[in-house]
């Protein structure tokens, strides 16, 4: 039985949105490892935070953002703690849903975009996952987007049903609740009314069934995806073993 968001989720002072990937049911009757996690930014990580990261057995952090990201919010010092990272950009020029915002296509058009230009970055995740001693965390800014695209790669290479996927991104609009409070004066001050802000912290459950329908209509699957960029087959299989402990 799958468990539930809130035995999935894992606090950390201070980081929001952050939860394994375990527990989920697969097509085939086995259970997803908490081997993966997925996270928004860790740039407000205190020691005991980092020290938190430790005792969970992260050894390595990917992470997703762009090169502006990483120097405006910078994430503390990890090798002290035995934790490495790994730069990851899935796009270096803004190409969120918010810098995209004057004209938004929706974010099942900007998630299909991300499989493209974010690819090589994937594809960092994907062998990473698999050559890690210990658990992945990979992260971008707010754990949504970037991150949502790759756990729900993560979890259908796993075998797990779209509507497990689904809910997996969709947790997401809860788990940012404390974030909204900071954002939407910010994002205010960018030009964006309050409305338009709140939709864009929104995850609605039609845009990733549009992305996996997407996903299969040109890939086939994850592991279709996998392959096509550039991924082996050796660690497509590693990683398919490490989220399902065989």
């Amino acid at each position: 039985m799958d468990t539930t968001s809130g035995d999935r989720e894992l606090r950390l002072e201070v980081a929001h949105n952050v939860r394994h990937l375990g527990g989920y049911g697969t097509r085939d009757g086995r259970v997803t490892t908490e081997v993966a996690i997925r996270s928004a930014s860790l740039h407000r990580l205190t020691a005991r935070g980092l020290e938190r990261l430790r005792e969970l057995g992260v050894s390595t952090i990917v992470d997703l953002r762009s090169d502006v990201e990483r120097v405006r919010d910078v994430t503390p010092d990890t090798r002290r703690f035995g934790i490495g990272v790994v730069h990851a950009p899935v796009f270096q020029q803004d190409a969120s849903p918010a810098g995209l915002a004057g004209e938004f296509p929706g974010f099942a058009v900007v998630y299909a975009m991300f499989l493209d230009v974010g690819a090589p970055a994937y594809r960092v995740l994907f062998e990473t996952l698999a050559e890690a001693e210990g658990r992945v965390l990979f992260h971008c800014a707010a754990g949504k987007d970037r991150t949502g695209v790759a756990a729900a790669l993560l979890l259908e290479l796993a075998g797990v049903d779209d509507e497990a996927i689904i809910e997996d991104y969709a947790m997401t609009e809860r788990l940012l609740a404390p974030l909204k409070e900071q954002w939407l004066p910010q994002m205010r001050e960018r030009g964006f009314d309050e409305a338009k802000a709140a939709a864009l912290l929104a995850a609605p459950r039609e845009d990733m069934e549009e992305t996996l329908r997407h996903l299969r209509e040109r890939f086939g699957d994850a592991e279709g995806y996998a392959r096509a960029i550039g991924v082996s087959g050796e660690a497509i299989s590693a990683v398919r073993a490490r989220l399902r402990g065989s």
